[in-house]
């Protein structure tokens, strides 16, 4: 019963709060929690609190007998800019809320939680706009086989909303709300995973994630098809190298091929608008170390790397996913065995793509595009 209310509960709250509308890996977020965040976002193999529900769900099951209740704040910061009339973004500042719970009682752990998976947003003086963000209410479940092996899946609730105003094509769709989009719609999604022990200080970790799913997206007249989130395949490691040290490294294939090729936008007149994505597959790479320095507080570095998984002839000033770097830092401070805080920051790098498709409106050609970020998360636990 008191699980039933949790999921109603936060159900509510994540059709309250924005996602985090602004890309990173790709669309994707480049990690997901501030543990992970602090790594570099590798979290595949350690036990990273509930925010495995969004990375792993299988190392749930390396979690202490009890239950954990996990509050998080995101922030993302991007700097984009486009030449001519556009000129800078506004769409510099986005929050996003998370939260998880889960109970561990003896082999099988289970819980539910929130996450912004992700999205993207650009506003510039011209008017032209895009904001697109994607969340999931998420519900996992952690068998532990045996001292070594343990298996975990999820069922998501899949929910993504789109605001668009382009005016070399007369689109404009959006709504009133700081929260939501014009056009909306929802889906299910699943994820498998596993851990693997292999001695006292050796884990390896895998997931599956299948492709969002979305049906076209729907408001104001307007339908939007062909736009999803990819199938994501994952292997991590996590060494304890020292009673104090951990190195965790995480390696994965978002496949964006098959999920981001033509977004169509169906005008409330019967017109149809394609914009040509054709994005590539996009192999991310995870480094992290994490370091106690005392019993209460752990320090944290890490390095995430994903190409551009978009070609030059399409990269969009409205849709501008195409940082590549992130460095980041984190630390952990128990203030006793039951409460602890963490916090991470993410800094990726100006990335400048130069468009070489055709002219404007719809193409863009030697448009020149900039892009960085600083993001941050912080979180806070209560185990009992």
């Amino acid at each position: 019963m008191q699980l039933n209310k949790l999921a109603t509960a936060l159900a509510v709250v994540g059709m309250a709060v924005p996602g985090l509308a602004a890309a990173t890996n790709g669309m994707l977020m480049e990690a997901y929690g501030p543990i992970a965040q602090g790594m570099g976002g590798a979290a595949l193999a350690y036990d990273n609190g509930t925010a495995a529900m969004a990375n792993n769900p299988a190392t749930l099951g390396l979690m202490t007998d009890g239950s954990r209740v996990d509050a998080m704040v995101g922030f993302v910061g991007p700097d984009v800019s486009a030449p001519g009339s556009r000129g800078d973004s506004s769409a510099d500042a986005f929050y996003g809320p998370a939260f998880g719970y889960v109970k561990k009682q003896g082999a099988l752990s289970y819980g539910v939680g929130i996450y912004g998976q992700g999205g993207m947003g650009s506003e510039y003086a011209n008017g032209d706009m895009a904001q697109v963000s994607v969340g999931r209410l998420i519900f996992p479940v952690a068998y532990q086989v045996n001292d070594r092996f343990n298996i975990g899946g999820s069922i998501d609730a899949v929910w993504a909303g789109m605001d668009l105003v382009f005016s070399g094509a007369g689109l404009d769709f959006e709504d009133d709300s700081d929260f939501t989009g014009e056009a909306k719609g929802y889906s299910l999604a699943a994820k498998l995973g596993f851990t693997y022990k292999i001695d006292d200080t050796f884990t390896i970790g895998g997931v599956y994630q299948t492709a969002g799913n979305l049906p076209d997206l729907k408001g104001g007249g307007y339908s939007v098809d062909g736009f999803d989130m990819p199938v994501t395949l994952g292997l991590g490691l996590a060494w304890q190298a020292s009673d104090r040290l951990m190195v965790a490294a995480d390696v994965k294939d978002l496949l964006w091929s098959s999920s981001m090729n033509t977004v169509t936008i169906n005008t409330p007149a019967g017109g149809a608008v394609p914009f040509v994505q054709n994005w590539d597959d996009q192999i991310v790479v995870a480094l992290g170390l994490s370091y106690l320095f005392t019993d209460a507080l752990t320090g944290r570095i890490g390095y995430n790397h994903g190409s551009n998984p978009i070609p030059d002839e399409n990269v969009s000033y409205l849709w501008p996913a195409i940082v590549e770097d992130h460095y980041t830092v984190g630390f952990g401070y128990a203030f006793s065995k039951q409460s602890d805080l963490n916090f991470a920051l993410s800094y990726a790098p100006e990335v400048t793509v130069t468009g070489s498709g055709p002219a404007m409106p719809f193409g863009n050609g030697g448009m020149q595009i900039t892009h960085s970020q600083l993001n941050w998360q912080l979180m806070y636990s209560y185990s009992y």
